[in-house]
């Protein structure tokens, strides 16, 4: 093992030291940044996939070698499989309602009934996925009738693949986020949380291919780059949207159950603050930047697009933080404890690792 995989080695298992310490000695803060961290580097690897398919869908034809850098973040969905069994541990500490059932949601909030769906829903999802990738990596390669009906066959994975994104993502939103809060509800939400989580997917394909180039792994043109670049600027400003309507429908609604999310999360120490950071690294820096990107011949050199990625991914980190630690915990501070740092690095080092060993075993061209 190289000494970078063996440093990111020993992060995640520090991680996983400092996860089984928290759970004994602080349950409700380690299965918060556990959730919060599951929900984001799992977005993250179910969305690469998920923008190969939306490209093999349009016959995006702009950049293969971008097409495939996408592919290899379901590196990490095994393991996330895993994770997610052991979210199944925190549920008692996590969700108010499998401790005091709401009657009028019972139907709905149980723990069968959930763990069925959540459970089902990222296998098909992931196993999905998998045959997917396996039909990407492979694309080229034949005579062209096979390429024909790898075309065909591309496509109708990729169709089913968007369609279990939509749902499963959903519900990671309405199950895994919003009932910890069982009284508060927002029929937008679960089509928030596919929308901000689609938008780190292609912050992360912007960080994935300059990395390549700068690598040798592929040559991604400056031109297919300013396309990942324009992505970025439409789901930033497409997330903000979803945002804005979700909170207008609530505001003129003017219904107590529904306005305390954001009067808490506006108005309450400290994460009045947290949300204008969010909006302002998430959305006001990134449309600002790129609009005017957007509008010259596409730059060689990439350095101010990686910072505006990496701003975009860590925005999206904390307005996971912003809407789970609140819902847990009103009076919770904000999780930067040691626990809540080495958990978050474990998790950042795992997604890593399994993406290189991915590489490693696929061995794919771009």
């Amino acid at each position: 093992m190289k000494g970078g995989s063996l440093f990111l080695a020993v992060v995640a298992a520090a991680g996983a030291v400092a996860f089984v310490f928290g759970v004994s000695w602080a349950a409700e803060r380690t299965w918060a940044i556990y959730l919060i961290n599951l929900l984001f580097w799992s977005g993250l690897a179910v969305t690469g996939p998920v923008i190969a398919g939306i490209m093999e869908l349009t016959e995006a034809r702009w950049s293969p070698s971008v097409k495939r850098i996408a592919l290899t973040t379901a590196g990490f969905l095994p393991y996330s499989f895993v994770l997610f069994l052991i979210l199944f541990g925190g549920r008692a500490v996590l969700y108010p309602w499998v401790r005091e059932p709401l009657a009028i949601k019972a139907a709905w909030l149980n723990v069968p009934f959930m763990a069925l769906r959540i459970g089902v829903g990222v296998l098909l999802l992931y196993w999905v996925i998998f045959v997917f990738v396996k039909a990407g990596f492979r694309e080229g390669g034949g005579n062209p009738e096979a390429e024909r009906q790898g075309r065909r066959r591309r496509a109708v994975l990729a169709t089913i693949m968007l369609f279990l994104y939509v749902i499963v993502v959903s519900l990671f939103g309405f199950d895994l986020v919003m009932s910890l809060d069982p009284k508060w509800y927002s029929g937008l939400f679960g089509g928030y949380f596919v929308v901000s989580t689609l938008y780190t997917g292609f912050a992360l394909l912007a960080l994935l291919a300059v990395r390549a180039n700068a690598t040798g792994l592929a040559a991604v043109p400056p031109s297919a780059i300013q396309d990942v670049a324009k992505l970025i600027l439409a789901t930033s400003t497409l997330w903000m949207y979803f945002f804005w309507s979700q909170y207008l429908v609530i505001w003129y609604g003017n219904v107590p159950v529904e306005t305390k999310f954001f009067l808490q999360r506006f108005f309450q120490d400290p994460w009045r603050v947290l949300t204008f950071v969010v909006l302002i690294a998430g959305w006001i820096v990134p449309f600002s930047y790129l609009l005017k990107r957007l509008t010259g011949k596409p730059p060689t050199r990439h350095g101010p697009l990686v910072f505006i990625a990496l701003l975009s991914l860590t925005a999206i980190f904390l307005e996971r933080v912003l809407v789970v630690v609140p819902a847990i915990s009103p009076t919770a501070a904000f999780p930067a404890g040691i626990v809540e740092i080495l958990i978050t690095a474990g998790f950042f080092s795992l997604f890593v690792l399994s993406r290189r060993w991915f590489l490693a075993r696929l061995k794919p061209t771009f």
